[in-house]
């Protein structure tokens, strides 16, 4: 493995230990509206890609097809994602909405294959295959069983494809030729307007400004706008552009051991033996899912030119 390759997937690693994290907070933030919680952590994160817009403001001159893609971005794996997961976990367990969000590297590697053309190797599935069974040992062990929940699993289900959905599309910007900076920041700004515009169609902005929130709370928003969203956000969609959607989904299976680990440090859930085996179990598969495809089983990724530069 290159050293470039190495500190790629370290990259990744810290992106899922980031969102490992953000779970926890958003958790302790849930004495909001789930709304209010997902409007206010967009922002914070859209005040932190704005830079990058005029970093880039000679280069916002794209084509009607890149805007498009970019607000579907944006409307897809940040505004939908976001309501339909704060939606979702109010009707179905814990164990459910985790092995649901958990599907996404299998449903990104199947969506690639057939909309994208990324390659699909025996490794590759056999990563995602035992990284997902970790995912499932963490979730039986934690929560003894799993129900099916009816809307409520239906919801985290959508939610998850349309996570999906926004990395694909990414996928197609860059190899468009859009440098994955705008992108991550554009489409965060088309979230960030499409979540506005829902949080005041269901409430007045008085209410939202009437809330009381303590500074200790004004600082979990922070933390989890800034670290968590817009810096694993760029990290990720950087991810998206080196390896691919489908090699990069498969780092996923370690966020809910990493959500696992920071609730036990935090909020004093307790850790069993068999997690033990679980986060072997997903760090084989990542590395498995990751591995660079052979030659003669890569398709059509290269059908388009990759970018090459630095965005």
């Amino acid at each position: 493995m290159k050293s470039n390759e190495r500190l790629l997937y370290l990259m990744l690693a810290g992106v899922i230990t980031l969102w490992g994290l953000n779970v926890v907070m958003v958790k302790y933030l849930t004495v909001f509206p789930p709304i209010y919680v997902a409007v206010i952590r967009m922002s914070v994160a859209g005040i932190c890609l704005a830079p990058i817009v005029y970093m880039y403001r000679k280069n916002l001159r794209l084509g009607k097809i890149d805007w498009l893609l970019l607000a579907g971005v944006g409307a897809s794996s940040i505004a939908l994602h976001q309501i339909t997961l704060a939606t979702g976990v109010q009707y179905t367990t814990a164990g459910n909405a985790s092995l649901i969000l958990a599907l996404n590297p299998l449903a990104t590697a199947l969506l690639a294959m057939m909309l994208l053309g990324e390659g699909m190797s025996w490794r590759k599935g056999l990563g995602i295959g035992v990284g997902f069974a970790g995912v499932l040992i963490v979730v039986i062990s934690q929560h003894g069983t799993i129900h099916m929940n009816g809307w409520g699993d239906a919801i985290m289900f959508f939610s998850m494809l349309m996570y999906v959905t926004g990395g694909l599309l990414v996928r197609k910007l860059v190899v468009r030729g859009v440098p994955v900076l705008l992108i991550t920041a554009l489409s965060q700004m088309f979230g960030v307007i499409f979540l506005w515009g829902t949080a005041l169609s269901m409430n007045p902005l008085s209410f939202y400004t009437g809330l009381d929130v303590s500074t200790l709370q004004w600082g979990v928003i922070f933390v989890s706008g800034a670290l968590s969203t817009a810096l694993g956000t760029v990290g990720w969609n950087y991810g998206i552009r080196q390896l691919g959607a489908s090699r990069t989904a498969v780092f996923l299976n370690g966020m809910p051991m990493a959500s696992l680990l920071f609730a036990a440090l935090f909020l004093g859930e307790k850790l069993q033996l068999v997690h033990l085996l679980a986060l072997l179990m997903i760090v084989g598969g990542v590395y498995l899912g990751s591995r660079t495809l052979p030659k003669n089983v890569q398709t059509n990724t290269a059908a388009a030119p990759e970018v090459t530069t630095k965005a």
